[in-house]
């Protein structure tokens, strides 16, 4: 083969990948987390969650934080004092020794120099003694990861999202599926958004398909060693050599690679091993069998009338080939990555014990010639699922393969399969429709996010415009039901810039609409409410066009709403204050103040929640320097232990509430990860309104009685428990039920 050929025949190597490992730790391979922070929490709980044994070096415990010093009283990590040194020079060399001395350690995670909002300069290793460790680590050829100093690592952290898998059959809540994210440290929370959307867009239930398909591999293991069977092993390629024997003898055929035999190995290999060793894809033909060589029709799993012998189109090597045991567990393994690659996720996450043993009984080699009598020597094979439809998982090679395939024969689309849109999100305008033609604007509001909650006017007016110009907020799942051919400009808004981006959209509609265009302005939620809508009302008229305003399902009820919080609720909630937390141009806002019987929904301000809780709870006494910039409250002020929610991207498939008391929900919402706009707040105790048993006797209460407080405090820990706030992510079964088809449509 030429040089030239070749480098056309393999693909070249870009590299800067980062290297997608996955490593199996152990109690006796520890691992070291340096630090005493929220990050080194985070850490420990990562490897603790791994099965490792955790070491945590730190110069203090007492200042440590809360979830350390209860993974350390309960042992399940090690506290260990960290050891300090006098002189840079010598640092490296004593963390060569402190390293050294723990036994098979695998791991470093050095987490005291991430620099964050509640650490100052002084709190933080500095970048020289994190080098030291580094070049310990190097040293010692230990994996050493340095939060925020890129140079320093040899391996990161990925955005991790791990599936709930069959907890009645596996007795554990989480699977062993797991999805991770990585962007070589040029996107972190680019990362967490693009993990999130792969996991809510993933089957419920992947997570016990996984584990379902894991206990089969283990039944093949196990069968095949009860057999004495050297289970697992490479899989062979295509040649196979046969020794002549008479008819009714043993089989003496091997599958071999080159001239060598393929032994099957004693450990059992991985289907990513399979897959890189194979010597073609899945469905790579194997050694051909007549009719009576394998019993299905025993099982019970398939009709006998729908099962045909295997054959191919080059010449049998006996009129009867029998499989040896090895070769009967090899051609079992390969039956399961059948199933896993053409069995729906459904149906395999739904697997029972009894069906596991039905679909491998597929694949017993006892002579049955009777049971397949009535479909011996017919040529294709179709097996059936007893509902009279076929499963592309059968042994016809071919077919299975056409199908898996067919994206890449120039075929159309699946029918039933939605089509990804071709959308031109850029600036360019279409071209400008025939002269005297009058244009229209709309003012159309998407509803909350999720697509089956526009109106039936908002969807059609999406499918017959010509031209529209979406607000940055307004999920892709509204956005994908917009036809390729209409041209579609996304808001360049941020932060210092939404001015000039609001004032650009209303131009270009402008220009549209004198063109002749269907203007449609696509804002999230009502076009009314905090959506500028009044604003290019005015502009609009003023240049000689009255626009047509859909109204939209409103976030401020709809988000509460999805989370089963009532806005009003008799004997809990008589009204309702409607509000933002950001003023115009960005200044501080006058709140309200505190009445019991009232529910306060703030839009927007989530990233300013640290002063908003600030105004809330302020001392009606104590004096604000400067309103404007800190903003102020009018009325009484509100009680620590008062229930607020945070509700972000309601209506999505990522949606997420993350509910406590006005004292507590600024580390509940760091707890619970990054935010995910849009979010905003609900305040009152309609937040507790309907969980579990139901609190609708708040407004029975005495408001002049001396122990309000205390009884107050009390629905709020039957509320919480024992945590100390609610976290609710994705929707719920019901809605997941009720719309199966959204985004698609």
């Amino acid at each position: 083969m030429s040089r030239t050929h070749a480098e056309h025949r393999y693909p070249s190597p870009q590299g800067g990948a980062a290297l997608p490992l996955t490593f199996h730790t152990s109690a006796q391979s520890p691992v070291l987390v340096i630090g005493h922070g929220k990050l080194a929490a985070s850490r420990a709980f990562t490897f603790l969650d791994s099965s490792a044994r955790v070491v945590l070096a730190s110069h203090n415990m007492a200042a440590a934080c809360s979830e350390l010093k209860f993974r350390v009283d309960s042992q399940q990590v090690e506290w260990q004092e960290a050891p300090v040194f006098v002189s840079v020079d010598g640092e490296v060399e004593g963390w060569t020794q402190y390293l050294d001395s723990i036994e098979g350690l695998s791991l470093v995670a050095v987490t005291d120099t991430a620099v964050t909002a509640s650490t100052t300069p002084a709190e933080r290793r500095s970048y020289e003694s994190a080098k030291a460790i580094h070049q310990a680590c190097r040293q010692l050829h230990i994996p050493i990861n340095v939060a925020d100093c890129p140079s320093l690592c040899t391996y990161t952290f990925p955005a991790v999202h791990r599936f709930s898998g069959n907890p009645s059959r596996t007795g554990k809540y989480y699977s062993n599926l797991q999805v991770a994210v990585s962007t070589n440290g040029r996107g972190c929370r680019l990362a967490g958004r693009i993990k999130r959307d792969i996991a809510s867009r993933l089957p419920k239930g992947i997570g016990a398909a996984v584990d379902n398909i894991g206990l089969l591999r283990d039944r093949v293991h196990e069968e095949g060693r009860a057999r004495g069977l050297q289970v697992g092993g490479e899989r062979p390629s295509l040649k196979s050599r046969s020794c002549s024997r008479r008819r009714g003898e043993p089989s003496k055929s091997r599958f071999v690679l080159g001239a060598e035999e393929t032994l099957i190995k004693s450990e059992a290999v991985d289907d990513d091993d399979i897959a890189a060793n194979a010597a073609g894809p899945l469905n790579t033909p194997v050694i051909q069998l007549s009719s009576p060589a394998l019993s299905r029709a025993n099982s019970g799993f398939f009709s006998s009338k729908s099962v045909t012998a295997i054959t191919n189109a080059t010449p049998q090597i006996e009129e009867t080939t029998v499989l040896t045991p090895e070769e009967e567990q090899l051609r079992r393994m390969r039956w399961v990555s059948q199933i896993s690659e053409y069995w729906s996720i459904d149906y395999l996450s739904r697997m029972s014990t009894e069906e596991m043993d039905k679909a491998l009984d597929l694949w017993t080699a006892e002579r049955d010639a009777a049971a397949l009598k009535d479909g011996a020597d017919t040529g294709d094979s179709v097996l059936t699922n007893g509902r009279g439809s076929a499963l592309s998982g059968s042994v016809d090679h071919d077919s299975s393969f056409n199908m898996s395939t067919n994206a890449y024969r120039g075929s159309e689309p699946t029918p039933g399969l939605p089509t990804a849109p071709r959308h031109d999100v850029a600036l360019g305008l279409p071209p400008a429709p025939p002269v005297g033609k009058t244009g229209r604007i709309l003012l159309l509001g998407s509803g909350p996010g999720h697509p089956s909650l526009l109106t039936v006017a908002a969807h059609q007016a999406l499918m017959t415009s010509t031209l529209i110009l979406s607000d940055k907020l307004v999920p892709s799942e509204i956005l994908a039901l917009v036809p390729s051919s209409t041209t579609l400009h996304i808001a360049k808004k941020f932060p210092g810039n939404a001015e000039g981006a609001q004032n650009e959209m209303m131009e270009l509609a402008l220009e549209g609409a004198l063109r002749g265009e269907i203007v449609v302005r696509l804002k999230q939620g009502d076009p009314f409410v905090y959506g500028r809508g009044g604003e290019e009302i005015l502009f609009f008229r003023q240049h000689g066009f009255e626009p047509v305003v859909v109204p939209g399902v409103s976030s401020a009820l709809a988000g509460p709403l999805m989370m089963n919080i009532p806005v009003t609720q008799r004997g809990v909630a008589e009204s309702m204050v409607l509000c933002t937390g950001v003023g115009r141009k960005g200044k501080a806002v006058q709140l309200p103040g505190y009445v019991r019987s009232r529910t306060l929904c703030l839009l927007m301000g989530v990233a300013r929640i640290k002063q908003v809780l600030q105004v809330l709870m302020r001392p009606a006494e104590q004096a604000v320097a400067d309103p404007e910039t800190q903003g102020w409250r009018d009325g009484a002020a509100f009680p620590p232990y008062l229930p607020i929610a945070i509700i972000e991207r309601a209506s999505s498939h990522d949606q997420r509430m993350v509910a406590s008391t006005l004292d507590g929900i600024e580390e509940a919402l760091e707890r619970a990860g990054e935010q995910r706009p849009p979010g905003m707040m609900i305040i009152g105790w309609s937040v507790l309104a309907l969980e579990g048993e139901g609190e609708v006797t708040v407004l029975d209460e005495d408001e002049a009685s001396p122990d309000l407080e205390k009884r107050d405090r009390a629905r709020v820990q039957k509320w919480l428990g024992d945590k100390s706030y609610v976290l609710k992510d994705g929707l719920s079964e019901e809605w997941e039920r009720l719309l199966p088809n959204a985004g698609s449509q």
